[in-house]
């Protein structure tokens, strides 16, 4: 048995040792009107044997999403993302609902973080986990002790943006071990890595083994302008360095092949610059449309006056790409649908700014102390 194992089961074995929940002393605050969106300040031990036991025992994500990174005209890097699932209330109203907080953390010896958590995944079957939950009558809030682990993207001091989005498994690979491994993995590499480098390095030392989170891929980026997607199939970890992410492999060619006259085709469109090479290394499968949609937009905001031909825009306009890619409730024959909030990360300053529910009328914009921002 692996050393990794050894310190889960111990994790168990404890459990009845601490406090059954630290959420308790803790407490959530609405941002937006309609209850979509709360602000926590995660105050207790997310490390404490009873945390993971409760993890262990109801944890699971499954997220979709498109992620992309760019730089804005200051020539700042900015990490832009919709997190799409359709979560529907509980019981004969199956309206599509969520419940999304963003999580200010930090512990003891670890970095500083701001994060979106999705709260639903903390416990799908409570009836009081939808838009508003908090402020109903009978709210428990000790279901949010997870919530650290629930966490779909963040950024933390150091300026280490990482998301997870989900990948759908093939026919005759391995399905991932652990439902909850993805959002763990995500909570160490924003707790105790500075930069993309280390982040790919916290695959290999983690508690969790690629073989437990095989059913997502990692997003990450930093303040030096760095990126890489970090992917797990069948146990074999792989890192490709895309600028756009969206829900398939791309360290893998999952292309639908066909023959015509003789010659093969590739159903998919290839992007290249103006040498004829190609710009993106990319499967076909679910999420493809939109990481077509996001890609074929940057291309279109290279900065050729830079060596590295990075791409550069106002946030206004990452905004209206991550609307293009919108998911809502009359597209779900395309895959798992509804943007439940997109969000822009800056890298350099450490900030995130959240539009909840497709609202884009307003924002929430908060630094990686929790301060709100105007």
């Amino acid at each position: 048995m692996s050393v990794k194992k050894v310190f889960l089961i111990a994790l168990v074995a404890v459990a009845l040792l601490v406090p059954a929940s630290m959420a308790e002393e803790m407490t959530l605050s609405r941002l937006d009107d309609d209850g979509y969106l709360y602000y926590m300040d995660y105050t207790g031990d997310y490390y404490s044997p009873g945390v993971f036991e409760t993890l262990r025992r109801v944890g699971y994500v499954e997220p979709g999403c498109s992620s992309f990174f760019t730089h804005n005209p200051d020539g700042e890097p900015i990490s832009c993302r919709n997190y799409d699932y359709p979560h529907r209330v509980i019981g004969d109203d199956r309206t599509i609902t969520g419940l999304n907080v963003v999580l200010h953390c930090k512990p003891e010896g670890k970095y500083e973080s701001i994060a979106l958590a999705d709260a639903v995944w903390c416990d799908q079957e409570d009836p009081m986990l939808r838009n508003g939950g908090p402020d109903m009558a009978g709210f428990d809030v000790a279901v949010l002790d997870m919530l650290p682990y629930q966490c779909m993207d963040g950024i933390n001091e150091k300026g280490l943006f990482v998301s997870i989005m989900r990948l759908d498994i093939k026919a005759g690979d391995r399905p991932a071990r652990m439902g909850v491994a993805a959002s763990m993995l995500l909570r160490y590499m924003l707790d105790d890595c500075a930069n993309v480098a280390e982040a790919v390095a916290k695959v290999d030392n983690a508690i969790v083994t690629p073989e437990d989170w095989q059913s997502c891929h990692f997003f990450v980026t930093d303040a030096d302008g760095r990126y890489m997607v970090i992917e797990s199939r069948n146990g074999e970890v792989s890192l490709v360095e895309n600028d756009v992410v969206t829900n398939f492999y791309l360290a893998s060619d999952d292309m639908q092949d066909s023959v015509r006259k003789g010659v093969v085709r590739e159903k998919a469109v290839a992007l290249v610059d103006e040498n004829g090479e190609t710009l993106y290394r990319f499967g076909y499968g679910h999420g493809y449309h939109r990481f077509v949609t996001l890609a074929s937009q940057l291309v279109r905001y290279q900065d050729k006056r830079s060596e590295a031909y990075w791409t550069m825009m106002p946030e206004e306009t990452a905004l209206v790409m991550l609307r293009s890619a919108l998911q809502n409730q009359y597209t779900e024959t395309t895959g798992t649908s509804f943007t439940q909030y997109s969000v822009i990360y800056n890298n350099a300053h450490r900030t995130v700014k959240v539009w909840p529910f497709q609202n884009y009328e307003k924002a929430y914009t908060f630094d990686v102390t929790g301060a709100r921002l105007q």
